[in-house]
């Protein structure tokens, strides 16, 4: 009775999870790190027993390999202090995987409750985007690029991409009679608030996404181009109606890139290659986590005033700088190890 209790607690704290990342990174970390605490004080031994993955040593590995970096690295203190507590991470990953584990009933609540929120984001980046102001009376902070709850942080776009896959594997798992209708649903609903947000980053992730999800849908050729083409005809329709959404996801980016002399902009190549002129001094471990920051503006590595950030904007990159080819090899066999599991579950 008292395991369940603890587990329908976690699940509540995992569901508000979503929520809380609009709110900023302090509530989320601490959900984190309360759901953590709260398992591992109860239940670690069954924590422990569910150590013992494959997929969890590699995260584990990484984990080591940052802390060995973050040692090696000029500033032990600064960088220890981001690698040493993602073990929070790991281990919440292991609660969510035991809360749904234990009850099935909780990925279809966990479902509908991502729906919901995705549902709310659409009514909502439309109302901002016909009226100025959202549901809640926030107003726009920036003239084109509509933010709904996030106010003033404009990351509406990469919120959405970022739960879009999740939100169409759940779909997959509980709405398998419906399952098609619910795709095509979620994805108009994702389209939509990505596309108002502006963030061509995330539009073009999520054209990606939803390109390669359809193409291993189990349906024949001819179904799979009418869907894509279905959604495409939208934005398509959105791009010429929106026409300063379209200045700037397609003539800023053909002016900022120089006509893709640069990738991105001229500052994001810089700090691409002030990133990768770090890690060709520091192959093995990197610099350490968080220390990109401290190096980028080294005579060595700086290659103008705008060259310099707190990272690099780019994953591999910055992993590349920061913990060395072996962080970097670690985080690829992570995803090999699922890409894998996925073609096993195709085949």
């Amino acid at each position: 009775m008292f395991f369940e209790k603890i587990t329908k607690f976690n699940f509540y704290l995992i569901i508000l999870l979503p929520i809380a990342l609009i709110s900023g990174p302090l509530i989320p970390d601490f959900i984190v790190v309360f759901s953590c605490f709260l398992f591992f004080y109860y239940f670690k031994l069954y924590l422990i027993e569910n150590l013992k993955k494959s997929q969890v040593y590699i995260l584990l590995f990484l984990w080591l390999v940052s802390i060995v970096s973050s040692i090696f690295s000029t500033d032990i203190l600064f960088s220890i202090k981001s690698s040493l507590f993602y073990i929070r991470i790991i281990i919440f990953s292991i609660v969510i995987y035991i809360i749904f584990n234990i009850n099935e009933k909780n990925l279809s609540k966990f479902f509908n409750f991502i729906l919901f929120i995705f549902i709310v984001l659409f009514i909502d980046s439309i109302f901002q985007k016909l009226f100025g102001y959202n549901l809640a009376g926030i107003t726009l902070s920036n003239t084109i690029r509509i933010s709904s709850f996030f106010g003033d942080e404009l990351i509406l776009g990469s919120y959405m991409v970022k739960l879009y896959p999740i939100l169409i594997g759940f779909a997959y798992l509980i709405k398998t009679r419906k399952f098609y209708l619910y795709y095509f649903f979620i994805s108009i609903i994702t389209l939509v608030p990505v596309f108002f947000s502006a963030e061509k980053t995330a539009i073009v992730i999520f054209l990606i996404e939803f390109i390669l999800i359809t193409f291993f849908l189990n349906k024949d050729l001819k179904t799979k181009i009418v869907i894509i083409l279905s959604l495409f005809f939208l934005f398509l329709f959105m791009f010429f109606s929106f026409t300063k959404i379209k200045n700037r996801i397609y003539d800023e980016m053909i002016s900022n890139s120089e006509n893709f002399k640069y990738l991105y902009t001229r500052v994001h190549t810089e700090h691409y290659i002030s990133g990768l002129k770090i890690f060709s001094d520091y192959p093995i471990v990197g610099i350490g986590p968080k220390m990109f920051r401290k190096y980028c503006n080294n005579s060595e590595y700086k290659i103008s005033e705008v060259s310099c950030s707190t990272h690099p904007h780019n994953y591999s990159i910055q992993l590349l700088a920061e913990t060395g080819i072996l962080g970097f090899v670690i985080f690829i066999c992570f995803y090999f190890f699922f890409l894998l599991n996925f073609i096993n579950l195709i085949f």
